[in-house]
């Protein structure tokens, strides 16, 4: 199975505010959404899964599977969500479901426990037309030197960039 991280990115390599809010403009979310829908799932860490509940954004947030990650206990309810608490047990879940992209789209934590692991396929990047100066950044904690391989570049919309990278086998 091949599995893509997607990052909303601020030009300033931040993913949320100060407040730890994605404030990107207009359109960005709806431009993630799609991109999770079209894969019919979705990894997320415990505060983008927070984030969510009860929100009317998530309405347009549909794929058929959904899974929070998060090492301690989350209580999922009746939302639709399943929980792992790790990168392997999400995979695990997707690939028993017969998934042939795991679409890893919220956190830091997240993104940066699949790359740390190295079980990041391809990146897709949307660059937003934002800087939020501090915030949260993509990784937060320090990475071994992960080398990339743009594969595709395209205007989402007049202000918008999406980058797709992929992440070569020969990591050090």
């Amino acid at each position: 199975m091949k599995t893509t991280l997607f990052l909303s990115v601020s030009i300033d390599g931040l993913i949320a505010d100060k407040d730890g809010i994605p404030s990107f403009p207009e359109g960005a979310w709806e431009d993630w959404c799609s991109f999770v829908n079209d894969a019919d799932n979705v990894i997320a860490g415990r505060s983008s899964f927070e984030q969510l509940k009860g929100d009317e954004m998530a309405s347009i947030l549909n794929p058929s599977i959904k899974i929070v990650l998060s090492s301690g206990f989350v209580d999922v309810g009746d939302s639709g969500w399943q929980h792992a608490k790790s990168p392997s047990e999400a995979l695990k879940i997707l690939e028993d479901a017969g998934v042939d992209e795991a679409i890893i789209g919220g956190g830091r934590a997240v993104a940066y426990s699949f790359m740390r692991e190295q079980l990041i396929d391809n990146i897709v990047i949307d660059l937003q037309p934002v800087a939020f100066g501090t915030g949260t950044p993509v990784f937060g904690d320090f990475l071994n030197l992960t080398p990339l391989k743009l594969i595709d570049s395209s205007l989402l919309n007049e202000n918008v960039l999406r980058l797709r990278y992929q992440v070569l086998d020969d990591r050090t």
